[in-house]
């Protein structure tokens, strides 16, 4: 049995990651980088996410769209420990940057960066 707590259940969808109602964040948003250094930012494509803290794995899920396939029901993955931001979320809403890759048909993400929401 999977033990999730801290669930996070937000706005799945495309997100500007620089808020236009909170303009002051976006020096913020530009400084993020996951645990490699690599900056998480890119032009807006940061997401709104599902995200669940999954206890037997000590780590994060979230649920992902496949961008190809928008009416098809979303898929949970596991987030790696070094896309994960430790830092606090001054945005208050979690929020993954990510892109799709395929094999076989099959989506798969490359991962940049997440950010826990409240309670993560």
């Amino acid at each position: 049995m999977m033990g999730l707590s801290a669930v996070a259940l937000l706005e799945i969808g495309t997100a500007n990651s620089h808020d236009p109602m909170r303009p002051e964040l976006n020096a913020w948003f530009k400084s993020l980088k996951n645990k490699v250094g690599e900056p998480c930012c890119d032009t807006g494509d940061g997401q709104h996410v599902e995200a669940e803290w999954d206890m037997t794995k000590g780590g994060y899920k979230v649920l992902l769209k496949d961008p190809h396939r928008p009416t098809e029901p979303g898929q949970w993955f596991d987030v790696p420990y070094s896309a994960v931001i430790d830092q606090p979320n001054l945005s208050g809403i979690a929020m993954v940057w990510w892109s799709p890759s395929y094999t076989d048909g099959r989506m798969t993400p490359i991962w940049r960066c997440f950010i826990p929401g409240p309670g993560g």
